[in-house]
């Protein structure tokens, strides 16, 4: 079996139907439901340069097609282009019999060792210089392409907003009457179809169809019978990174402009609220929201790695862990994979007063819900110490607060609870897949005085406790 990481061994299932590990999850406070991200809204909040971090607004970013213009990737590699400076000896403006040292720029790659220089690209003066770059060979047929489409999309735009004029004519004319607005609705018109018929006549007339040509260049003479030198040639990626000209030869790549990278928030799509908000700064790392559900939900995670073998029953230890200020008091509860078949019933068909007016249609996708293995989970609750940064310094035992049963809790440290569960896999499976409900008591730090603070909430997780191993395996290991 492929190596799986412990935090993927654990998915929690999402609102939407998909099984997502925790931290990759999201907890919305005003809903209280957990949001994966397929069903949460992107918005960008800032656009930035990773090396220089430079702010950029969305209409100039749009203009310099998404890049920096300060800032290169090696084309090569793909590494962070730096400025390399070295000293050449040059004639001096007033005597040109003397020699006097002058600093030249050039862009060097840390990491494959390519240069500027390679490509042919002359030394700057400055080290923010104007570097050479290369202009597409169909950047003009580009361009015309650019307008005619634009002047389609202004021609569909005010029909549309003729056809909406000629919709409301009729009611407008009591209000045309009432305020003498004739003549403001007349230039309206007036300027909506001089503008319609300017841009019919300037920007739609420029294109001209492309026609289809017989004649096709040869192949070279040689292509067959010349030596391949592979490290001569530019890779896939290399000319898919530039996709105005894509160089064949090495010897062709010139100097990429860095991406730009955007800062985005997270917004609930059903109420709408942030769930994720970075700072604007694009040097900070810190978030002004982060409802990640690694802090809201309780943690579980598989401690010790045991033996399954089908049919048989085995003790698989999990920890659950207290992100939270407060206490908290945990029940596994039976999962039954049908009841998350289907997705939950929208909020106009509800009943509930307290249901919000506004519903966002979710998309609800079905994931594989189907345990291969019965899992003996423990009766009764257990409690789970609020999260105190300083337990771990502190010597006194705590363990006496708490009247835990030996056989259902292994171990409890601070916020921390191993509790052992009996799993028994099926005859026909190879990986063990159990799953139950985390029925916990959650602390609402945004609700109202007159709502309840404290609510149970239920959350279905699915555990990948390994894979069934043989008996006759075991034997062979043995063995050697």
């Amino acid at each position: 079996m492929a190596h799986v990481f412990q935090v993927d061994r654990v998915k929690l299932l999402c609102s939407c139907g998909i099984l997502k590990p925790i931290t990759a999850i999201y907890f919305c406070r005003h809903c209280l439901k957990l949001r994966c991200g397929n069903c949460v809204s992107h918005e960008v909040d800032t656009m930035f340069c990773p090396n220089c971090l430079e702010n950029m607004p969305s209409t100039e970013a749009r203009l310099k097609k998404n890049r920096c213009a300060n800032c290169f990737d090696c084309p090569s590699c793909g590494h962070s282009l730096s400025t390399r400076a070295t000293s050449v000896q040059a004639p001096a403006s007033d005597d040109s019999a003397k020699t006097v040292a002058r600093k030249l720029y050039y862009l060097s790659c840390t990491g494959c060792r390519w240069t500027s220089r390679d490509v042919g690209l002359k030394d700057q003066t400055v080290a923010s210089g104007a570097w050479g770059e290369l202009d597409s060979p169909h950047y003009k047929q580009l361009q015309s392409l650019l307008e005619h489409f634009r002047g389609v999309a202004q021609r569909e735009k005010l029909e549309r907003e003729r056809k909406r004029f000629s919709k409301r004519k009729t009611s407008y004319l009591s209000l045309t009457d009432k305020y003498n607005l004739s003549s403001v609705m007349g230039r309206k018109s007036l300027s909506l179809t001089a503008f319609s018929a300017k841009g019919d006549s300037s920007q739609l007339s420029e294109i001209t169809p492309s026609v289809p040509s017989e004649d096709v260049e040869g192949l070279p003479e040689d292509i067959f019978t010349a030596p391949v030198d592979l490290s001569k040639i530019a890779t896939m990626e290399q000319r898919l990174a530039s996709p105005e000209w894509q160089p064949t030869k090495t010897a062709d790549l010139y100097p990429l402009h860095k991406h730009i990278l955007v800062k985005r928030s997270l917004r609930c799509r059903y109420c709408e609220h942030n769930l994720s908000k970075p700072e604007y700064n694009p040097s900070s790392i810190k978030f002004k929201i982060q409802l990640g559900a690694f802090y809201h939900v309780p943690e579980v995670r598989i401690v010790k790695q045991v033996q399954l073998f089908s049919g048989e029953e085995a003790t698989v230890q999990i920890s659950m862990c207290n992100p939270t200020p407060h206490d908290m008091t945990v029940a596994l509860l039976p999962f039954v994979p049908e009841a998350y078949q289907e997705p939950p019933k929208k909020c106009e068909e509800s009943t509930d007063s307290s249901c919000l007016v506004r519903v966002v249609e979710i998309p609800y996708e079905n994931s594989n819900l189907s345990p291969t293995g019965d899992v003996a989970l423990p009766q009764g609750q257990l409690t789970l110490a609020a999260r105190d940064d300083t337990a771990e310094y502190d010597d006194q035992d705590s363990n006496s607060n708490y009247k835990d049963d030996p056989q259902v809790v292994a171990w409890r440290r601070a916020n921390k609870v191993g509790v052992n569960l009996q799993v028994t896999p099926h005859p026909d499976a190879s990986e063990v897949r159990i799953g139950f409900v985390l029925r916990y008591d959650y602390t609402n730090t945004v609700a109202t005085a007159s709502e309840s603070r404290t609510i149970t909430l239920n959350i279905p997780m699915v555990i990948s406790a390994g894979t069934v191993t043989s008996k006759a395996e075991v034997s062979k290991s043995e063995e050697k």
